[in-house]
């Protein structure tokens, strides 16, 4: 499916075999012809954007330029084949390379952190196979251009600047059309669900801080202060309601940090416990996803002072401050 914004903005939506079901990728189709995100490197992403590029008029040979909101596989899959067949020059940001410019990872430190907070060994070894599987529908970046905050990125008749929004990834980076008061936010903001402050996995181990969501807030505070009235998001529909989802957002993480303090009871409980609580029945990926945000949370009501950790057998518990 195509949506078109402004007589030169593409929206065209790619499978992905997850959940979402579907990544937008957004083409801009005014010199240099640029791309905002690739879809995950699969035949049937591969093949849709090739025949949505083909609708209108234009093919892989004709994208100059490719921009990578952040380094999750859903967003720059393709990237690599993509600039491979076209030349075309690839931007992120480098919290973002640092991290996607080779796809062989140590998972060691990992394996830890899920083990110190309570998930089962087992558990941890299908949701590390899990993840080591998902890689494969991603090909690793060689070279990169780096965008910073606030960079301007021009095009024939229209600028777009950089805006850095750490959170759900810790380079994650947004495009603002200020003209048109429009932002491409990737995965800072979407209309239906509230993005997950993804774990990123220390280098040192110790001490071990998860500042996802603390990021996530600020940089919502930072969107909310720009003068905006529409979001092309890098899932689902677009927003025309940005001080309102912002606001949702807030309400939605304050209401999730009321519930984990309700839930952590006399003795306390480990971060896996919680994430059980709050999210019962889930496959192994998403116990990664619930501890995420479970130890964002606690992070922040940590800072607070509300709650303190807790070692019991090597896990740690969190307990309710009295």
């Amino acid at each position: 499916m195509i949506s078109t914004f402004f007589n030169k903005i593409y929206k065209i939506e790619l499978p992905i075999p997850f959940p979402l079901k579907t990544t937008n990728v957004f083409l801009i189709d005014e010199p240099p012809r640029t791309l905002i995100d690739t879809g995950i490197k699969t035949d049937a992403s591969f093949e849709t954007l090739e025949k949505n590029l083909k609708s209108l008029g234009r093919s892989f040979a004709s994208i100059e330029r490719i921009l990578i909101t952040h380094g999750h596989i859903d967003h720059y899959g393709l990237a690599k084949k993509i600039s491979t067949l076209s030349g075309a020059s690839l931007y992120i940001h480098p919290k973002e390379y640092g991290r996607i410019r080779s796809l062989i990872h140590s998972f060691g430190p990992l394996k830890t952190i899920l083990l110190r907070n309570g998930v089962p060994e087992n558990l941890v070894h299908q949701a590390i196979r899990f993840i080591e599987s998902a890689q494969k529908m991603a090909d690793p970046l060689d070279e990169a251009f780096f965008l910073e905050d606030g960079d301007f990125i021009p095009f024939d008749s229209m600028t777009l600047k950089t805006i850095h929004c750490p959170g759900h990834s810790s380079g994650l980076i947004c495009f603002f059309w200020q003209e048109q008061k429009t932002l491409f936010t990737g995965d800072h903001l979407l209309k239906e669900i509230s993005p997950n402050p993804v774990l990123n996995v220390p280098e040192s181990r110790s001490p071990l801080r998860y500042p996802g969501l603390k990021e996530y807030l600020s940089s919502l505070k930072k969107v909310a202060d720009l003068e905006v009235s529409l979001l092309l998001p890098g899932h689902g529909e677009v927003i025309d309601d940005p001080k309102g989802l912002i606001q949702q957002m807030i309400q939605h993480h304050q209401q999730r940090m009321d519930q984990i303090l309700s839930l952590l009871g006399l003795e306390g409980k480990t971060p896996y416990e919680i994430a059980l609580d709050l999210f019962p029945g889930v496959p192994p990926f998403e116990i990664f996803l619930g501890i995420s945000e479970v130890l964002a949370h606690l992070e922040i009501l940590k800072e607070e002072g509300k709650v303190h950790v807790k070692e019991k057998d090597e896990k740690n518990y969190y307990v309710l401050n009295h």
